[in-house]
């Protein structure tokens, strides 16, 4: 059983609006995302506006990418191996940065979220990241709630800057 769904098993407070539906079962465990997931993290990514997925951001990038943050990027499958939950993620240095996370619509609101936040933020801890960057788009109460629940908090007096190259 992963990390995350152990600490989820203790009393907990989230801030805001969010709160699973159920408690996550025991077999919510996220695992580390392989380069034969990432076909479908795309999927998940390119039906889920919220994501700001940007198509350049292609199965070569993301397979990539795992070669040195696989440990970092986690996804959550049924049983039968479908993805239905994923969270990409990098660190450089000391600092890191969780770039999306998305859930399938038919699995929201059972956790499937958290139990892969927790478990990333485990991960970046083994690294011994000390900071993490993530931005959520105006307007997404249900990220604001999931990053605030796990312990993230607004970067007053900061502003988000960004260039494609």
């Amino acid at each position: 059983m992963s990390a995350a769904a152990l600490a989820l098993e203790e009393p907990h407070v989230l801030v805001g609006p969010y709160a699973p539906l159920a408690p996550v079962a025991a077999a919510a465990a996220s695992e580390a995302m392989t380069a034969a997931d990432v076909p479908q993290v795309i999927e998940l990514l390119r039906a889920a506006p919220q994501a700001a997925y940007c198509e350049w951001e292609d199965e070569g990038l993301l397979s990539g990418h795992l070669a040195h943050s696989s440990d970092l990027c986690r996804v959550i499958r049924t049983p039968s191996g479908r993805v239905v939950a994923a969270l990409l993620a990098g660190s450089f240095g000391v600092r890191g940065s969780i770039s999306h996370a998305v859930v399938d619509p038919g699995h929201r609101r059972l956790g499937l979220a958290r139990v892969m936040a927790v478990d990333t933020l485990a991960a970046f801890r083994r690294r011994g990241v000390n900071r993490i960057f993530l931005a959520v788009l105006d307007g997404n109460e249900a990220a604001t709630a999931l990053w605030t629940g796990v312990g993230f908090r607004p970067a007053l007096g900061e502003r988000t800057f960004e260039c494609d190259l």
